[in-house]
């Protein structure tokens, strides 16, 4: 669900120097070591993808190795994917989130992926396809790609100029001494997620009037608020143009990548918070199968899941990818802090019920 996210557009990937990243030593995988594509298909392999969430080196290298050309276009939210597939555009493969996941099984959207093509599902952490089968019961047509949480995000040096004390629950969003330094996330099921647990709630409400409480909750907060926005949320924190903000595990590393530890820090609220899953699925009206689960197969490869993990940033759900190496915020005391005790929630699909949250979310804007 969540990542470093870039502008709504169509993007084409063709990466035609795959051979000059291998003698310049750019790839993460030698070739002599592969043996998992005995010849190459051709063809063309069709992905709808969160924007910036794969490493062009591994496209590169699928391209090289398969004969497959890759074309990749990205999406911003989850709810973009459904109508774009009811709409008849065919892709292969999609990554998407677990309630998204949970959506399009309800519409008969995603076919089952045969796992005996994808042997590198081995690789996999058993307990997170466990987490995943609430979505998705048996695991039948999804395979994990990465997961993560989302939290506090904050510039403790300008916090600590504010006089403002550091947060650690979610009603400190709502703290009228963070006036124009606060941002608040323009994707609804992330945005309601921080009032949902602040008043005690579900992250998977489907209560209208608890629903409504937060709109009324975020309404009163607005005018505290620079900006509602989800990928700039990241860029304005390192150019400290802003303070703090409710952000996801990935695009806080890429700040401390980015920016350093020193002046920050990540916080799960005591409330909580929500989890989340993303993963492949190939959907209904998918023409190349067989390069569907051969992608989708090389994704979960070792060499392949760590080259992504070290270019996404999120917590990789490959046991082969050790999260220590990848995990910055954690390495660091005080750039990281979980205060949840585990009360958390994975996002599930709210059905009819988020015509209440999109409503909502359109009353803040309005108002």
């Amino acid at each position: 669900m969540k990542k470093t996210l870039k502008n709504l557009l169509t993007v084409i990937l063709i990466i035609a120097c795959a051979m000059n990243l291998f003698a310049c030593g750019g790839s993460a995988t030698n070739k002599a070591e592969v043996s998992n594509v005995a010849t190459k298909k051709g063809g063309e392999v069709k992905i709808l993808n969160f924007g910036d969430y794969m490493a062009e080196e591994a496209i590169a290298i699928f391209e090289e190795e398969t004969g497959i050309k890759v074309i990749q276009d990205l999406f911003e939210a989850n709810e973009e994917v459904i109508p774009v597939i009811e709409s008849g555009t065919k892709y292969d493969v999609i990554c998407i989130s677990d309630y998204c996941i949970e959506r399009m099984l309800a519409k008969n959207l995603l076919q089952p992926i045969d796992m005996t093509k994808i042997p590198n599902l081995v690789n996999i952490n058993k307990e997170k396809l466990n987490t995943l089968s609430v979505c998705d019961p048996g695991n039948k047509y999804a395979v994990p790609y990465f997961c993560g949480s989302m939290g506090i995000f904050f510039n403790k040096t300008k916090l600590d100029s504010m006089g403002v004390a550091y947060p650690r629950k979610w009603s400190d969003l709502f703290n009228p001494a963070l006036k124009g330094e606060l941002l608040m996330q323009s994707s609804v099921r992330d945005l309601y997620t921080v009032a949902l647990r602040k008043n005690g709630f579900s992250v998977n409400s489907t209560n209208e009037e608890e629903l409504n409480k937060c709109t009324e909750d975020f309404i009163a907060q607005k005018p505290y608020v620079q900006g509602y926005m989800t990928d700039q949320i990241k860029e304005k924190m390192l150019s400290g143009e802003a303070a703090i903000a409710p952000l996801t595990s990935g695009d806080v590393q890429y700040v401390y990548i980015e920016g350093g530890q020193d002046d920050y820090c990540f916080v799960i609220p005591e409330e909580g918070t929500q989890l989340f899953i993303d993963a492949w699925c190939i959907p209904k009206n998918a023409e190349n199968l067989e390069a569907a689960h051969m992608f989708i197969d090389y994704m979960c490869r070792e060499d392949i899941a760590k080259l992504n993990a070290e270019y996404v940033g999120y917590e990789s759900v490959n046991d082969k990818t050790p999260d220590a190496d990848f995990l910055f915020m954690r390495q660091k005391p005080g750039a990281y802090v979980d205060y949840s005790n585990g009360n958390n929630e994975l996002e599930r699909d709210v059905a009819d019920a988020i015509k209440y949250y999109t409503d909502g979310y359109n009353r803040i804007r309005s108002s």
